[in-house]
């Protein structure tokens, strides 16, 4: 997956000041139309009008409505990358093996929750837009990679035969629970109210049962 700063070839970059400010108020007022509107809202006209920058400095700067959308994501997938410091493995204190499953799978579906605006619009975008599939895959497969290494610092607690099979199955419990939780609201497979303070305890539950055997 191309990060922001590997992009330069679709975007040219502000050098001044100035402009710099000016095409982050793009990145910022695309953002906001991606979460409120999905990819439909998403034109460079409504992205003009919101940041207050003409259509020509946009197109000067991004040479079309799906370069900017990738430079969207990238900067989105940057700034989450930055949050995840609880998927680097760590020490588990004995006995604590539980409480280190129920945190890293507990804060890895929050951050998914706390950024369901822009994922949502990501995820429903994806099945028409093969480079954002493909983003999203490398990007979810890079996720899966460090919670399954989170979670194999207890690997000698785990039930299970095969531990890696485990911390895998783990995470793709985990990311398809979350993810139809954020493209399809919080009622599409049941009537009964769940909260996501709700969801996430029962899914951390859900995570460390699985892992480690019932409390």
């Amino acid at each position: 997956m191309k990060l922001m700063s590997e992009i330069n070839s679709e975007i040219r970059q502000p050098l001044q000041k100035r402009s710099q400010e000016a095409f982050a108020r793009v990145l910022q007022a695309g953002r906001e139309i991606l979460e409120e509107e999905g990819f439909p809202g998403f034109t460079v006209q409504a992205v003009s009008k919101r940041a207050e920058v003409s259509v020509g400095s946009i197109y000067l700067r991004a040479p079309s409505r799906e370069a900017l959308l990738l430079a969207i994501h990238a900067q989105e997938m940057e700034r989450m990358d930055a949050e995840e410091i609880w998927l680097t493995p760590a020490a588990v204190a004995p006995g604590g093996a539980r409480a280190h499953i129920e945190h890293v799978a507990t804060k890895t579906s929050a951050q998914m929750l706390d950024n369901a605006g822009i994922l949502r619009a990501f995820m429903r975008r994806g099945p028409e837009d093969p480079e954002i599939f493909e983003r999203g895959r490398t990007g979810s497969q890079r996720v899966a990679e460090q919670f399954e290494a989170a979670l194999l610092v207890c690997r000698d607690h785990f039930r299970h035969p095969d531990p890696e099979t485990a911390a895998d199955f783990a995470f793709r419990m985990l990311y398809s629970m979350t993810a139809r939780r954020i493209t399809h609201g919080s009622d599409f497979e049941s009537t009964r109210p769940l909260s996501d303070e709700v969801f996430l305890q029962e899914l951390g539950r859900a995570v460390a049962d699985y892992l480690l055997g019932p409390s």
